[in-house]
């Protein structure tokens, strides 16, 4: 026990821990013991680990919705093949449309007549015109005589006749030129290739070409009936239905009509397609000259 002595010259106290106690109050006992607790743990029980921390994210993710599914990847589509079918079906159409083009507005040069190749092509020709219906069915047909165009010319007059000279071989009407005649209605069928230098409009025979083989099909019916087998075109009328393009084989009809004298005689021709189309018509008046001779036309003309 502490004992303090506290001396004054009337009095004397004395003073224990009891009653310091009792002054202090409990408070002091208290921090007395804390002290003395804390002493003793630290010299008798091993440092307790410090606290974590919470993990806020730990509490939202137990009371937050779950996260929406990742959406599923989408198929990648397939290409259409159509566009590629599309590009190439035009661009063959175009290439095909282009060459047609070309070759009707600039046609390649065509040989001159009376060369090697005109000759190549004459026989190319007469050898496609041998399988024509028609050139088949007039030449086994006894009631009809046939004869090429102009083999009763000299070869020297060849050249100074328009239809032999200038219009002469196979880019002409020089080609193949067939002449069928019926001996007893007086008609006659001329079988004609069209060439392609002949054309006024690109792919299309000049009309004055047409003319001039219309008028010569219709003097060749109309000399026939004439017992002095000459005549000259006094009137030719011509109605263009259809155009005649070039490079073509058509078909010439003429049929002489009644009423023919020794000198006068009317005739009536049609140009056809190889299908009966009527491209052209024609009607033609021929006459024998009374003031001058003509010269005779005999054979194959």
């Amino acid at each position: 026990m502490l004992k303090l002595c506290y001396t004054q010259p009337q009095h004397d106290y004395t003073i224990t821990s009891a009653d310091i106690l009792n002054i202090l109050g409990i408070k002091t006992v208290i921090a007395l013991d804390a002290r003395h607790q804390h002493a003793r743990q630290n010299s008798t029980s091993p440092p307790k680990e410090a606290s974590k921390p919470i993990d806020l994210r730990s509490q939202l993710s137990d009371t937050s919705p779950p996260p929406s599914p990742a959406p599923a990847p989408q198929p990648t589509p397939k290409r259409s093949l159509r566009p590629y079918i599309y590009a190439t079906l035009f661009f063959m159409i175009g290439v095909t449309a282009g060459q047609y083009v070309r070759l009707i507005l600039a046609p390649p040069p065509l040989p001159p007549a009376g060369t090697k190749e005109d000759d190549i092509m004459i026989t190319y020709l007469q050898n496609q015109a041998s399988k024509l219906p028609i050139v088949q069915s007039l030449s086994s047909d006894p009631n009809w005589v046939h004869h090429d165009a102009y083999t009763s010319l000299p070869n020297h007059e060849r050249s100074h006749r328009l239809t032999t000279g200038p219009l002469a071989g196979a880019r002409a009407i020089g080609g193949y030129q067939r002449i069928f005649y019926n001996t007893e209605s007086g008609e006659t069928v001329s079988v004609i290739w069209f060439g392609g230098a002949i054309a006024g409009w690109p792919g299309v025979t000049h009309g004055g070409v047409t003319a001039t083989l219309m008028d010569e099909s219709l003097g060749r019916c109309a000399i026939r009936q004439f017992p002095g087998r000459t005549g000259v075109t006094a009137n030719l009328e011509l109605n263009y239905l259809k155009p005649v393009v070039t490079n073509s084989f058509y078909v010439i009809r003429a049929v002489p009509e009644l009423g023919a004298t020794e000198r006068k005689c009317w005739v009536s021709a049609r140009l056809e397609t190889l299908e009966g189309v009527v491209c052209v018509e024609a009607k033609a008046l021929f006459v024998v000259p009374k003031k001058y001779a003509t010269r005779k036309i005999e054979g194959a003309f």
